[in-house]
Protein backbone atom coordinates (compact mmCIF):
# COMPACT_ATOMS: atom_id res chain seq x y z
CA UNK A 1 0.00 0.00 0.00
CA UNK A 2 1.33 3.41 -0.94
CA UNK A 3 1.91 6.06 1.69
CA UNK A 4 0.78 9.70 1.77
CA UNK A 5 4.39 10.71 1.15
CA UNK A 6 4.47 8.64 -2.03
CA UNK A 7 1.20 10.05 -3.22
CA UNK A 8 2.37 13.60 -2.58
CA UNK A 9 5.24 13.11 -5.02
CA UNK A 10 2.95 12.46 -8.00
CA UNK A 11 1.75 14.89 -10.63
CA UNK A 12 0.75 18.29 -9.25
CA UNK A 13 -2.65 18.05 -10.95
CA UNK A 14 -3.60 15.04 -8.87
CA UNK A 15 -1.89 16.35 -5.73
CA UNK A 16 -3.96 19.54 -5.84
CA UNK A 17 -7.14 17.50 -5.61
CA UNK A 18 -6.09 15.71 -2.44
CA UNK A 19 -4.17 18.34 -0.43
CA UNK A 20 -5.36 21.00 1.96
CA UNK A 21 -4.89 24.47 0.59
CA UNK A 22 -5.30 27.98 1.95
CA UNK A 23 -7.78 30.08 0.05
CA UNK A 24 -9.17 33.44 1.15
CA UNK A 25 -7.70 32.83 4.61
CA UNK A 26 -9.67 29.60 5.10
CA UNK A 27 -8.45 26.03 5.34
CA UNK A 28 -10.46 24.41 2.55
CA UNK A 29 -10.18 21.76 -0.14
CA UNK A 30 -8.30 22.65 -3.31
CA UNK A 31 -10.17 21.72 -6.50
CA UNK A 32 -9.19 20.62 -9.96
CA UNK A 33 -11.19 20.08 -13.19
CA UNK A 34 -8.55 17.89 -14.84
CA UNK A 35 -9.73 14.26 -15.05
CA UNK A 36 -7.21 12.93 -17.58
CA UNK A 37 -4.64 11.50 -15.13
CA UNK A 38 -6.47 8.81 -13.21
CA UNK A 39 -4.88 5.37 -12.94
CA UNK A 40 -3.09 4.25 -9.77
CA UNK A 41 -3.14 7.68 -8.12
CA UNK A 42 -6.75 7.11 -7.11
CA UNK A 43 -6.47 3.69 -5.50
CA UNK A 44 -7.91 3.82 -1.98
CA UNK A 45 -5.39 4.76 0.70
CA UNK A 46 -5.67 4.45 4.47
CA UNK A 47 -5.14 7.78 6.22
CA UNK A 48 -4.02 8.09 9.82
CA UNK A 49 -6.24 10.12 12.11
CA UNK A 50 -3.44 11.44 14.31
CA UNK A 51 -1.50 14.51 13.30
CA UNK A 52 2.11 14.47 14.51
CA UNK A 53 2.91 17.86 16.01
CA UNK A 54 6.22 19.65 15.96
CA UNK A 55 8.21 19.89 19.19
CA UNK A 56 7.03 22.85 21.27
CA UNK A 57 9.28 24.97 23.45
CA UNK A 58 7.12 27.46 25.30
CA UNK A 59 6.27 28.73 28.78
CA UNK A 60 9.91 28.77 29.87
CA UNK A 61 10.60 32.47 30.34
CA UNK A 62 7.13 33.13 31.71
CA UNK A 63 8.20 31.24 34.82
CA UNK A 64 10.94 33.76 35.60
CA UNK A 65 9.24 37.15 35.17
CA UNK A 66 7.04 39.20 37.46
CA UNK A 67 3.34 38.79 36.61
CA UNK A 68 1.44 42.08 37.04
CA UNK A 69 -2.37 41.86 36.85
CA UNK A 70 -3.34 45.37 38.03
CA UNK A 71 -5.03 46.19 34.72
CA UNK A 72 -7.13 43.03 34.55
CA UNK A 73 -10.76 44.02 35.06
CA UNK A 74 -9.96 47.75 35.09
CA UNK A 75 -10.73 50.46 32.53
CA UNK A 76 -7.12 51.62 32.42
CA UNK A 77 -4.79 51.35 29.47
CA UNK A 78 -1.38 51.33 31.15
CA UNK A 79 0.41 50.93 34.46
CA UNK A 80 3.49 52.69 35.84
CA UNK A 81 6.12 50.32 37.23
CA UNK A 82 8.36 51.96 39.82
CA UNK A 83 11.86 50.81 40.74
CA UNK A 84 14.78 51.88 42.90
CA UNK A 85 17.72 52.75 40.66
CA UNK A 86 20.30 52.92 43.46
CA UNK A 87 20.70 53.14 47.21
CA UNK A 88 19.91 56.68 48.33
CA UNK A 89 22.82 58.63 49.79
CA UNK A 90 21.28 60.51 52.75
CA UNK A 91 23.27 63.41 54.19
CA UNK A 92 23.35 62.74 57.93
CA UNK A 93 25.92 65.35 58.90
CA UNK A 94 24.46 67.97 61.25
CA UNK A 95 25.85 70.94 63.18
CA UNK A 96 24.63 71.20 66.76
CA UNK A 97 21.82 73.71 67.05
CA UNK A 98 21.37 73.99 63.29
CA UNK A 99 18.62 72.59 61.12
CA UNK A 100 19.35 69.18 59.68
CA UNK A 101 19.97 68.74 55.92
CA UNK A 102 17.05 67.41 53.90
CA UNK A 103 17.79 64.90 51.15
CA UNK A 104 15.68 64.64 48.01
CA UNK A 105 14.81 61.12 46.87
CA UNK A 106 16.31 61.19 43.39
CA UNK A 107 17.06 57.49 43.20
CA UNK A 108 13.61 56.37 42.07
CA UNK A 109 12.61 55.61 38.50
CA UNK A 110 9.70 54.18 36.60
CA UNK A 111 8.74 52.40 33.39
CA UNK A 112 5.36 52.87 31.75
CA UNK A 113 3.79 49.70 30.40
CA UNK A 114 1.52 50.37 27.40
CA UNK A 115 -0.75 47.46 26.60
CA UNK A 116 -1.02 45.96 23.13
CA UNK A 117 -4.22 44.11 22.17
CA UNK A 118 -3.89 40.87 20.25
CA UNK A 119 -6.66 39.08 18.37
CA UNK A 120 -6.14 36.03 16.20
CA UNK A 121 -8.36 33.52 14.45
CA UNK A 122 -8.25 30.32 12.42
CA UNK A 123 -11.08 29.41 10.03
CA UNK A 124 -11.80 25.96 8.59
CA UNK A 125 -14.54 25.18 6.09
CA UNK A 126 -17.19 22.66 6.96
CA UNK A 127 -16.40 20.69 3.80
CA UNK A 128 -12.78 19.99 4.67
CA UNK A 129 -13.42 19.56 8.40
CA UNK A 130 -16.08 16.91 7.78
CA UNK A 131 -14.09 14.97 5.16
CA UNK A 132 -10.66 14.91 6.79
CA UNK A 133 -9.57 11.86 8.78
CA UNK A 134 -7.66 14.26 11.05
CA UNK A 135 -9.72 16.36 13.45
CA UNK A 136 -8.69 19.74 12.06
CA UNK A 137 -10.88 21.70 14.46
CA UNK A 138 -9.18 20.16 17.50
CA UNK A 139 -5.80 20.76 15.94
CA UNK A 140 -6.67 24.41 15.24
CA UNK A 141 -7.51 24.87 18.94
CA UNK A 142 -4.13 23.42 19.87
CA UNK A 143 -2.30 25.48 17.24
CA UNK A 144 -3.73 28.83 18.28
CA UNK A 145 -2.76 28.23 21.93
CA UNK A 146 0.79 27.34 20.95
CA UNK A 147 1.06 30.37 18.66
CA UNK A 148 0.01 32.65 21.51
CA UNK A 149 2.50 31.12 23.94
CA UNK A 150 5.24 31.55 21.34
CA UNK A 151 4.39 35.24 20.90
CA UNK A 152 4.57 35.85 24.67
CA UNK A 153 7.92 34.11 24.99
CA UNK A 154 9.36 36.05 22.06
CA UNK A 155 8.16 39.31 23.60
CA UNK A 156 10.07 38.49 26.80
CA UNK A 157 13.25 37.65 24.87
CA UNK A 158 13.01 40.83 22.80
CA UNK A 159 12.63 42.98 25.91
CA UNK A 160 15.46 41.16 27.70
CA UNK A 161 17.81 41.97 24.83
CA UNK A 162 17.31 45.70 25.45
CA UNK A 163 19.36 45.40 28.66
CA UNK A 164 22.65 47.29 28.45
CA UNK A 165 24.11 47.31 31.99
CA UNK A 166 25.89 43.94 32.03
CA UNK A 167 27.45 41.77 29.34
CA UNK A 168 30.08 39.02 29.10
CA UNK A 169 31.66 37.40 26.05
CA UNK A 170 33.07 34.03 25.17
CA UNK A 171 36.85 33.72 24.85
CA UNK A 172 38.73 37.00 24.73
CA UNK A 173 36.06 38.88 22.79
CA UNK A 174 34.94 42.30 24.02
CA UNK A 175 32.00 42.83 21.66
CA UNK A 176 29.73 40.85 19.35
CA UNK A 177 31.85 41.94 16.39
CA UNK A 178 35.06 40.56 17.93
CA UNK A 179 33.67 37.09 18.60
CA UNK A 180 35.58 34.36 16.80
CA UNK A 181 35.31 30.62 16.34
CA UNK A 182 36.02 28.94 19.66
CA UNK A 183 34.44 31.66 21.83
CA UNK A 184 31.87 29.17 23.13
CA UNK A 185 30.15 29.13 26.49
CA UNK A 186 32.23 27.73 29.36
CA UNK A 187 31.93 27.54 33.15
CA UNK A 188 34.21 30.60 33.27
CA UNK A 189 31.74 32.62 31.19
CA UNK A 190 28.91 31.58 33.52
CA UNK A 191 30.98 32.61 36.53
CA UNK A 192 31.74 35.99 34.93
CA UNK A 193 28.04 36.65 34.31
CA UNK A 194 27.26 35.67 37.88
CA UNK A 195 29.88 38.11 39.13
CA UNK A 196 28.38 40.96 37.07
CA UNK A 197 25.01 40.49 38.75
CA UNK A 198 26.58 40.14 42.18
CA UNK A 199 28.37 43.45 41.72
CA UNK A 200 24.96 45.13 41.34
CA UNK A 201 23.59 43.33 44.44
CA UNK A 202 21.37 40.96 42.46
CA UNK A 203 21.18 37.29 43.37
CA UNK A 204 21.98 35.23 40.22
CA UNK A 205 19.03 32.88 39.77
CA UNK A 206 18.74 31.40 36.27
CA UNK A 207 20.41 31.41 32.89
CA UNK A 208 18.85 30.74 29.50
CA UNK A 209 20.94 29.03 26.83
CA UNK A 210 20.24 27.43 23.45
CA UNK A 211 20.62 23.68 22.78
CA UNK A 212 23.90 24.41 20.98
CA UNK A 213 25.32 25.90 24.18
CA UNK A 214 24.06 22.90 26.14
CA UNK A 215 26.12 20.75 23.77
CA UNK A 216 29.25 22.76 24.60
CA UNK A 217 28.67 22.57 28.35
CA UNK A 218 27.90 18.84 28.27
CA UNK A 219 31.43 18.26 26.97
CA UNK A 220 33.01 20.29 29.76
CA UNK A 221 33.92 18.07 32.73
CA UNK A 222 34.01 21.05 35.11
CA UNK A 223 30.37 21.82 34.34
CA UNK A 224 29.20 18.18 34.28
CA UNK A 225 30.76 17.43 37.66
CA UNK A 226 29.37 20.55 39.31
CA UNK A 227 25.82 20.72 37.88
CA UNK A 228 24.19 18.46 40.43
CA UNK A 229 21.11 18.72 42.62
CA UNK A 230 20.47 18.02 46.24
CA UNK A 231 17.28 17.83 48.26
CA UNK A 232 13.77 18.41 46.97
CA UNK A 233 14.25 21.40 44.69
CA UNK A 234 11.72 22.75 42.18
CA UNK A 235 12.87 22.06 38.62
CA UNK A 236 11.88 24.65 35.99
CA UNK A 237 10.83 23.82 32.43
CA UNK A 238 13.89 22.96 30.35
CA UNK A 239 16.23 22.99 33.33
CA UNK A 240 19.29 20.75 32.92
CA UNK A 241 21.14 21.47 36.12
CA UNK A 242 22.41 24.01 38.58
CA UNK A 243 25.89 25.50 38.38
CA UNK A 244 27.34 27.70 41.16
CA UNK A 245 23.83 28.41 42.38
CA UNK A 246 22.37 29.31 38.97
CA UNK A 247 19.66 27.24 37.29
CA UNK A 248 20.61 26.41 33.69
CA UNK A 249 17.59 26.34 31.35
CA UNK A 250 17.77 25.18 27.74
CA UNK A 251 15.32 26.68 25.26
CA UNK A 252 15.13 27.33 21.53
CA UNK A 253 13.57 30.70 22.38
CA UNK A 254 17.08 32.16 22.84
CA UNK A 255 17.90 34.18 19.72
CA UNK A 256 20.42 32.92 17.20
CA UNK A 257 22.80 35.56 15.80
CA UNK A 258 24.76 35.49 12.54
CA UNK A 259 27.65 37.25 10.91
CA UNK A 260 25.44 38.46 8.05
CA UNK A 261 22.27 39.58 9.80
CA UNK A 262 23.63 40.74 13.16
CA UNK A 263 27.26 41.74 12.42
CA UNK A 264 28.62 39.17 14.85
CA UNK A 265 32.21 38.02 14.35
CA UNK A 266 30.96 34.41 14.25
CA UNK A 267 27.57 32.73 14.35
CA UNK A 268 26.26 32.16 17.86
CA UNK A 269 23.50 32.85 20.38
CA UNK A 270 22.70 35.73 22.70
CA UNK A 271 22.08 33.97 26.00
CA UNK A 272 21.30 35.74 29.25
CA UNK A 273 21.24 35.39 33.03
CA UNK A 274 18.58 36.78 35.36
CA UNK A 275 19.18 37.89 38.92
CA UNK A 276 16.64 38.62 41.65
CA UNK A 277 16.75 41.78 43.71
CA UNK A 278 16.84 41.57 47.55
CA UNK A 279 13.02 41.47 47.58
CA UNK A 280 13.01 38.43 45.31
CA UNK A 281 11.71 40.29 42.23
CA UNK A 282 12.74 39.46 38.66
CA UNK A 283 14.11 42.17 36.35
CA UNK A 284 11.37 41.63 33.73
CA UNK A 285 7.67 42.27 34.30
CA UNK A 286 4.85 40.85 32.19
CA UNK A 287 1.83 43.16 32.52
CA UNK A 288 -1.56 41.66 31.73
CA UNK A 289 -4.65 43.55 30.66
CA UNK A 290 -6.36 40.44 29.35
CA UNK A 291 -4.91 36.98 29.77
CA UNK A 292 -5.33 34.77 26.68
CA UNK A 293 -8.90 33.57 26.22
CA UNK A 294 -9.90 31.11 23.52
CA UNK A 295 -13.32 30.62 21.95
CA UNK A 296 -14.98 28.66 19.14
CA UNK A 297 -18.06 29.05 16.98
CA UNK A 298 -19.61 27.58 13.85
CA UNK A 299 -21.30 30.11 11.56
CA UNK A 300 -23.97 28.47 9.42
CA UNK A 301 -24.13 31.46 7.08
CA UNK A 302 -20.59 30.65 5.89
CA UNK A 303 -20.50 26.98 6.95
CA UNK A 304 -17.13 27.62 8.58
CA UNK A 305 -15.56 26.73 11.93
CA UNK A 306 -13.89 29.68 13.69
CA UNK A 307 -11.33 29.45 16.50
CA UNK A 308 -10.42 32.74 18.23
CA UNK A 309 -7.85 34.08 20.67
CA UNK A 310 -8.01 37.42 22.49
CA UNK A 311 -5.27 38.80 24.75
CA UNK A 312 -3.63 42.03 25.84
CA UNK A 313 -0.21 42.38 27.46
CA UNK A 314 3.08 44.26 27.58
CA UNK A 315 6.57 43.23 28.66
CA UNK A 316 8.94 45.71 30.31
CA UNK A 317 12.52 45.60 31.55
CA UNK A 318 12.19 47.14 35.01
CA UNK A 319 15.70 46.62 36.40
CA UNK A 320 18.42 46.75 33.77
CA UNK A 321 21.13 45.65 36.22
CA UNK A 322 19.25 42.42 36.90
CA UNK A 323 20.11 41.06 33.45
CA UNK A 324 23.50 39.95 32.14
CA UNK A 325 23.71 39.27 28.42
CA UNK A 326 26.01 36.44 27.37
CA UNK A 327 27.52 36.59 23.87
CA UNK A 328 28.90 33.22 22.76
CA UNK A 329 29.54 31.39 19.50
CA UNK A 330 28.14 28.04 18.45
CA UNK A 331 31.51 26.49 17.58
Amino acid sequence: MRTIQELSGNLKKNRDIMELAAETNATDAATSTDTNDLGTDFRLTQFTEELTKTGQDFRFLQNTVNQNTQLVGSRDYGVRLFFEASVLDVNQTKTEGAERTFTEMTNLGFVDAAIVFYQGAIVITKEIASTSHTNLVDYAKYAIVQATEKDIEESIVTETETATANAVYGGDATSAATLATGDVITPDVIADARTKLREDNFVPACMYIAPTQEGSLSKDSQFVNASEYGGREVILNGEIGKFIGVKIIVTTNVDAKTTTSDSWGADGHLCFMYGKNPQGKWPITLVWKEKPSYSFEFLKRWNNHYIYVDAAWDVELVQDNGVCEIYVTDA
